[in-house]
């Protein structure tokens, strides 16, 4: 007995399993299969496989109150019987999916208090549950939460930790009365689809909520919740994305931000809602998504009223030397609005940043010299050249030795000039600096949004084999021809577009046809894609072809001449033709539609391609002006990068990582930059704030910035680095 008792405990011991603290267990199928848990697989606590709940006898859990991880997913399925949870109050991970679902006595999620990770999350069709407030233990979720389909949910409070979500699916839940559980929310990653919410009035607990991370591949959905009357509360939004919102009955303002910057890039559908938010033209064309004026400023002085209702507001969203100058009195010729004149911001070097939503904006400076040859002051001797000064807008030059007084023709005299700007980033950055002589002067700034029109129709033909097909879906446009009897005759190809013009008969002072892409081809007859392929634009008078119906046999015909061409290069970007003088004919004549083709008639059997509608974020635009737009006279050469947009003035960029940031970033500068280099801070109200740059920021190196006890609030801000050659704004996100 004493060589077998030893012997005995040995065999015992031995027998523990190599599972005793790991466990495969695929699916429980009975209230007994769960109560013997801890029998079956004794000491197991984490499952390395996907397990799966789902039995009409199961009414509880609580044989798996060890169980603290599942490395897979965790599926609760098919359990009409099952009233709680509250066994898997050990539960901490779950690492691909806890799935929740037709659960119809399910009450609450309690159980779940302890689970503080999970990549997805699906809580769908159980009637009865009214609480989700066990999962407050989760702040991320980095795949998707779905919360559909449960009619007595009326609170998404549980939620209210969660700073991201990889995509959001609010569906079916008939009595959700608000988002308030969501309050927390920052950033979704792909998509958001609130759908069929049947009780949800706004979208109350989403205010914080900044951008769809992903610009690529996410969408926003708002359909049919029958109770809604606002979406205010994502006006905040950043993101430009595809946003679809359609058949919510109440629904009469979708006129925000994030919409409003969608609409120009074909990315939003609008339709079955209430008047004033009924259709994608109706919102395109409300005074919020369009507007006129974006902001006036009396730089240097108070707010002003112009007699025609115009109003310049008090001096805002300046940066830099802190200086003002103003006369109290005199006659300011050339205007009637002699205050806005009479006040200047002045300094050695200073600059605006504004915050404006188009893309596309004209700028309009406003000077008058009320110093140099004024009588009676001290620069009365002054005249032309005693001031010149040099103004950067969007980091490229396009004032140099600017002169008032050679401009004004004379002291206490307004002169204005307005220039065309594209703007990417959400930040208009006007930049003051000291040239040939004293101190810049500006008076005031006019920022007006530049009209912009997406083509209400666009579509490409044929003109081989192809001819009878039609390409209303394609993302793309092509232009080719190839001379008759070549290879490639078959792909010939050419394109068209329909806009429709706003009503009036104002002249057009400036129409241009802008369309995005390349000289892609580099196949067998073309390998060299970098030389330009002459693209030519052509007047139509016929504009009753469409889209889902044009092909090459019944596209209409050029009615002009070549009204201007372009030369595409292998170079990925916007390209211009002035169609100045056929849209302005059309507007005259009372034709407010126009429709315009692109050939190359040079037959260089090359293939363009341009981005079509359809096809995203570069759609192609016509950009017109009814006003005059002024162009200094005193600049030479004004060529180049003066004046062409920004797409077409590559500069290397500096980087910021990692992005969001906390107390410390890192900055990669650009090697365009030239001595000393700044940093300063913008946020969306347009103030600012300068970092103290550390001694060592040199280009093309890397600069460590510390922001550790400045007064930062969480929040998207505009990281501004200038030097004497470059100025650049780089979009960062300060996290909690």
């Amino acid at each position: 007995m004493k060589m077998f008792l030893p012997l005995v405990f040995l065999l015992a011991f031995a027998t523990v399993p190599a599972w005793s603290q790991t466990c495969s267990v695929p699916v429980l199928r009975t209230q007994a299969d769960v109560d013997n848990f801890s029998t079956a697989y004794p000491g197991c606590t984490v499952i390395n496989s996907d397990l799966e709940i789902s039995s009409p006898t199961i009414t509880n859990l609580d044989g798996l109150r060890n169980v603290t991880r599942v490395t897979r997913s965790l599926k609760i399925t098919q359990n009409p019987n099952l009233t709680n949870i509250a066994g898997l109050s050990s539960l901490t991970i779950v690492d691909i999916r806890l799935s929740i679902n037709n659960n119809d006595n399910l009450l609450t999620l309690e159980g779940l208090d302890h689970l503080t990770s999970t990549k997805n999350i699906d809580v769908f069709n159980n009637k009865k549950l009214t609480s989700i407030s066990s999962l407050s233990g989760l702040n991320r979720i980095f795949g998707g939460l779905t919360i559909a389909s449960n009619p007595a949910l009326t609170t998404l409070q549980g939620l209210q930790n969660i700073s991201f979500i990889g995509g959001l699916d609010l569906r079916k839940n008939d009595n959700l009365l608000n988002l308030n559980g969501l309050r927390r929310l920052r950033q979704i990653g792909e998509t958001m689809h609130i759908g069929n919410n049947n009780s949800l009035k706004n979208l109350k607990g989403l205010e914080r909520l900044e951008t769809l991370t992903s610009q690529s591949s996410g969408y926003i959905e708002i359909t049919g919740n029958k109770a809604l009357t606002s979406i205010s509360e994502i006006g905040q939004m950043e993101s430009r994305v595809p946003i679809r919102i359609t058949n919510n009955p109440l629904l009469s303002d979708c006129a925000i931000k994030i919409v409003c910057s969608s609409i120009p890039f074909a990315n939003a559908t609008i339709s079955g809602n209430a008047a004033g938010c009924a259709s994608t033209e109706e919102v395109r064309t409300s005074q919020v998504c369009t507007p006129q004026t974006l902001v006036r400023i009396n730089a240097g002085g108070q707010a002003f009223t112009t007699a025609t209702q115009k109003l310049f507001v008090a001096d805002q969203y300046y940066a830099g030397i802190d200086r003002t100058s103003s006369i109290a009195s005199g006659d300011i010729l050339n205007t009637t609005n002699d205050v806005i004149y009479r006040s200047a911001r002045s300094a050695s070097s200073f600059s605006y940043n504004i915050p404006v939503v188009n893309e596309l904006v004209n700028v309009t400076l406003h000077f008058a010299e009320t110093y140099f040859g004024v009588p009676g002051t001290k620069g009365e001797k002054g005249g032309p050249g005693s001031r010149q000064f040099n103004v950067n807008i969007e980091g490229g030059r396009k004032l140099t030795n600017y002169d008032i007084f050679a401009e004004a023709g004379g002291a206490l005299r307004a002169v204005q000039l307005t220039i065309p700007v594209s703007v990417t980033d959400g930040m208009l950055n006007i930049d003051f600096l000291t040239g040939a002589a004293d101190l810049p002067r500006i008076s005031a700034i006019e920022v007006t949004a530049t009209p912009t029109l997406i083509p209400i129709e666009d579509g490409m033909v044929n003109g081989g084999l192809y001819k009878s097909n039609n390409y209303a879906n394609s993302d793309h446009l092509y232009i080719r021809q190839v001379p008759s009897g070549g290879d490639y005759a078959n792909l010939t190809w050419r394109s068209y577009f329909k806009f429709q013009l706003p009503a009036g008969k104002a002249a057009i002072t400036s129409a241009k046809l802008r369309v995005y892409g390349h000289n892609d081809d580099v196949y067998d007859n073309n390998p060299d894609n970098t030389q330009n392929t002459e693209i030519h634009a052509y007047g139509v008078n016929n504009d009753s072809w469409t889209e889902k119906a044009i092909t090459g046999t019944n596209a209409p015909a050029a009615s002009t001449a070549s009204l201007g061409s372009v030369g595409v290069n292998d170079v990925l970007k916007y390209y211009e033709i002035d169609v100045t003088s056929y849209v302005n004919a059309q507007r005259q004549s009372g034709d407010q539609t126009v429709s315009l083709m692109l050939d190359n008639p040079a037959n260089q059997s090359t293939a363009v391609t341009f981005s079509s509608k359809e096809g995203g974020f570069y759609p192609p635009q016509l950009i017109y002006q009814t006003t005059k737009i002024v162009q200094p006279t005193n600049m030479t050469a004004r060529i180049g990068q003066e004046e062409v947009f920004p797409e077409a003035q590559k500069r290397q960029q500096s980087t910021v990582y990692p992005n969001p940031i906390q107390d410390q970033f890192t900055v990669s500068v650009s090697p365009e930059h030239t001595g000393p280099i700044t940093f300063e801070m913008i946020n969306t109200a347009g103030k600012s704030h300068f970092i103290p740059a550390p001694q060592n920021a040199k280009p093309g190196e890397n600069t460590k910035i510390n922001i550790a006890g400045e007064s930062f609030n969480t929040g998207i801000y505009s990281l501004k680095v200038k030097s004497d050659a470059f100025t650049e704004v780089i979009r960062i996100l300060i996290a909690e």
